[in-house]
């Protein structure tokens, strides 16, 4: 997954609440629901994902990058 994509989630979910909602009953679903492409392996993230926050969602998605990528650094590749 890309900082792009997980930049354009995250925003859009500051601004629009009930994407938020959505992102956090459902993350798929609400994916989804807002036409984000996703490849399957980014599908599979989200399928698997359980938050009770933005912010603890946040942490996951970048947790879930860093670990793609190699780092752990979070400040690495970006």
């Amino acid at each position: 997954m890309s900082w792009k994509t997980i930049n354009a989630v995250l925003g859009l979910a500051i601004v629009d609440k009930e994407f938020c909602r959505a992102l956090l009953a459902n993350p798929l679903a609400a994916m989804q629901t807002h036409q984000f492409e996703l490849t399957m392996e980014e599908q599979e993230v989200f399928r698997t994902i359980s938050a009770t926050s933005l912010s603890e969602l946040s942490q996951q998605l970048v947790a879930l990058l860093d670990k793609r990528s190699g780092s752990s650094d979070p400040s690495n590749g970006r």
